[in-house]
């Protein structure tokens, strides 16, 4: 009996997970990360169930169960859907393409187990038993039986049930459910902050586009000189007084003239 599963998941912490429970019971399983590859896995594979995130890129979960269930080509594959610990799981339409299972990640050991071994190992096309089944004789009651039946003693009282032991913690398994979150709410906060970017953007457009004219328009028009007010045109120039040149340094020789006298 062939034990093969197809796990289709693009997280690599849930991958880990799966493999690592469903190879500890035995199992061969065969890991791939989108929608696309797995139908092409199918082929060569043709594995016993199919284990489909809804959230897988190229086709979905959804979707690789509808081919499965309709292509005619896997009657003995059953897939298991599977979502993330925020993701919406449609249970309606996975009814309506046939899903054989649900699982929320992130994967707990029994909870995947108790999913995938009865499909796996469920036989096929077992015929119920028409073997006729013949009743018993039941015993003759005599009169005094019937009077008189004999008294059923008390039973005992039962012993106290002893407390469970507590199960160990797996920190692998701890830490790939706070991956898992971490990754859904990574995703929200950036689509909040993509959108809020996008609008102060696109306020920030608004506001600046009616001023680009008036400034193409005042970088185009010429410079203008300042008006002269009337009043300055109209002020008379004040003539300031020319200064004599200055005397030469070189001495001046002054010639004394004789005054003639006429005798009379």
């Amino acid at each position: 009996m062939s034990r093969r599963i197809l796990l289709a998941d693009h997280s690599p912490h849930a991958q880990r997970m799966g493999e690592r429970i469903l190879r500890d019971e035995g199992y061969e399983v065969a890991t791939v990360t989108d929608g696309e590859t797995a139908l092409l896995r199918l082929k060569d594979l043709a594995p016993d169930v199919i284990l489909a995130d809804i959230s897988l890129p190229g086709r979905n979960g959804y979707e690789v169960c509808e081919y499965v269930k309709t292509s005619g080509k896997y009657p003995q594959t059953r897939v298991v859907l599977t979502a993330g610990p925020v993701t919406a799981y449609d249970e309606t339409r996975a009814q309506a393409v046939g899903g054989d299972g649900f699982v929320r990640k992130p994967f707990e050991a029994s909870a995947l187990l108790n999913t995938v071994q009865p499909l796996v190992e469920r036989p096929e096309g077992q015929p119920a038993s028409n073997a006729a089944v013949t009743p018993a004789p039941k015993p003759a009651v005599t009169p005094q039986a019937a009077v008189a039946p004999k008294p059923v003693p008390a039973a005992a009282p039962l012993p106290p049930a002893a407390p469970a032991a507590p199960r160990p913690i797996d920190r692998e398994q701890v830490r790939a459910a706070v991956i898992l979150a971490l990754e859904a709410s990574m995703i929200t906060m950036i689509e909040n902050i993509t959108d809020k970017v996008v609008v102060a953007l696109e306020a920030d457009a608004r506001a600046t586009t009616p001023e680009a004219p008036t400034l193409a328009k005042a970088a185009t028009a010429p410079a203008q000189q300042p008006a002269t007010p009337v009043a300055a045109l109209a002020r008379p120039v004040e003539s300031k007084p020319v200064a004599a040149p200055a005397p030469p340094d070189e001495p001046v020789v002054r010639v004394r003239t004789p005054v003639f006298r006429t005798l009379s």
